[in-house]
């Protein structure tokens, strides 16, 4: 009976039960092969079993194995750590320490992958995160993590919980040489959140050698910089110069939480920025963008030498980028300085400092329109030469204006830009200008402008 069902009708019958087929892989040969175009489509792996994986993927009784697998989720298994070490963050012999295990298990799972099928139809999706199993967010008993958790809030000089390795980041080591994996066509990267930080740095290095790589889905933090040092958001040491040609689709979601009461936000610059100018060439051969705390400006969309070599973006359909700007360096346009530490001479209660505190703010907020105004302005240049755009949109908010957020969405399909903010906003002239160019260029008459205040009460989606 096992041998008399035909592969197809077996496929079929296993694919109602996709998740408990492991024992109908020991039935036959035939059940085998049928069970485990399912059991190996989603494959979860870790540093400790990557020679096992390594050896059952490449076993001489199935080389079909490669072409099952789908989806490769490995997870890194960095150095446990005592009970004692619980209340002690990590120093740099924890941190090397790390790096090592880090450096070695993705070296390890490139080689391991570079001796994969390498056809046009062969698609793979690889997600990387990384864990300590001492971490509190990795305990596997439910009680035993709350207890944890309780513990670190009522007692924090004891239990740091995630505090002991917040600063950390998990660093390829130098010199590493990493071949060439072209099965790999998505890529996401968790770095944050409840998982350990991965360096924006290792994640360029791994995407260079992704020749095929169409997707990157990463999600960062870098909580080391401070605002003085974000200008460039990522960091110097991430770079998209050599990412390969065949990307097409770019989500960076950049969490900069800073320990406690810190100010986490994009510095709001003037002048050429890096990262931008990098996004700036990148875009141009995608289909998709969506960007989170990565700091937008007029180079991302329109650089001061794009008049004489004109940009242009023949693929792009959805730009999509939200971030929240603070003054650079404390800067403030009133007094050059804007202190945001805390204060330790005492205030009397007939000391008045509204008066001071409403015309720093206001000097802000006009700093940060005319910046607004020149990216609406560079993206509405940028949109005339995006022949298949379909959305695009633009979130702004800051910290040091709460009530402050601007967010801009132009649908091309019906021609329309629409601003919606949290306080009176104007465009200039030459931003209704270029986004009626763009709106021709997309098959309308004119660009529909519409501009909407939301009442006190109302909110925007950050």
């Amino acid at each position: 009976m096992a041998r008399s069902l035909p592969l197809e009708i077996l496929e079929q019958i296993f694919s109602y039960h996709p998740e408990s087929l492991t024992a109908y892989a020991c039935v036959c040969r035939q059940w085998q092969v049928a069970a485990e175009a399912f059991t190996f489509a989603d494959l979860h792996i870790d540093s400790a079993s990557l020679e096992d994986f390594r050896r059952i993927v490449a076993s001489p009784h199935s080389v079909s194995r490669y072409f099952y697998i789908r989806s490769l989720y490995f997870k890194i298994i960095l150095p446990d750590y005592s009970v004692a070490a619980r209340s002690q963050y990590e120093n740099q012999d924890d941190r090397d320490g790390n790096n090592k295990v880090f450096t070695q298990a993705i070296k390890g799972l490139f080689e391991s992958l570079s001796s994969w099928p390498n056809y046009d139809g062969y698609e793979v999706l690889l997600q990387i995160y990384a864990k300590s199993p001492s971490d509190w967010q990795s305990e596997e008993d439910w009680v035993t993590r709350r207890a944890r958790q309780q513990r670190g809030h009522a007692f924090p000089e004891q239990e740091l919980l995630h505090r002991r390795y917040e600063s950390s980041y998990l660093q390829l080591m130098e010199k590493v040489a990493l071949p060439d994996v072209k099965c790999i066509t998505s890529l996401k990267v968790m770095g944050c959140d409840a998982l350990r930080n991965i360096a924006p740095g290792a994640v360029s290095v791994m995407v260079i050698h992704l020749p095929r790589l169409e997707t990157i889905n990463a999600k960062l933090r870098d909580k080391e910089k401070k605002a003085t040092e974000m200008t460039d958001s990522l960091g110097s040491d991430f770079s998209v110069i050599s990412w390969p040609r065949s990307l097409r689709h770019l989500q960076l979601r950049y969490e900069a939480k800073p320990p406690y009461s810190e100010n986490c936000s994009t510095p709001l610059t003037t002048g050429p920025n890096s990262v931008c100018l990098s996004l700036y060439q990148l875009t141009q051969q995608l289909e998709s963008v969506d960007l989170f705390q990565i700091m937008i400006s007029p180079e991302s969309f329109w650089p001061v030498d794009a008049s004489n070599t004109t940009p242009f973006w023949p693929t792009l359909r959805k730009f999509v980028a939200s971030c929240t700007y603070a003054p650079a360096d404390g800067y403030s346009p009133l007094n050059g300085c804007l202190k945001l530490d805390k204060d330790s001479s005492p205030v009397s209660q007939h000391d008045s400092v509204e008066a001071s505190d409403n015309q720093e703010q206001s000097q802000f907020r006009q700093l940060l329109i005319k910046n607004m105004d020149e990216v609406f302005l560079a993206a509405g240049r940028a949109a005339q030469h995006m022949p298949k755009l379909s959305l695009m949109e633009i979130d702004i908010g800051t910290f040091f204006l709460p009530d402050s957020r601007y967010s801009f969405m132009y649908d091309a399909s019906s021609g329309t830009a629409t601003w919606t903010t949290s306080s009176e906003f104007c465009i200039s002239n030459e931003v209704r200008d270029a986004w009626d160019i763009a709106a021709q260029g997309h098959g309308h008459g004119h660009c529909q402008i519409c501009m909407e205040v939301l009442s006190a009460d109302s909110s925007l989606s950050p």
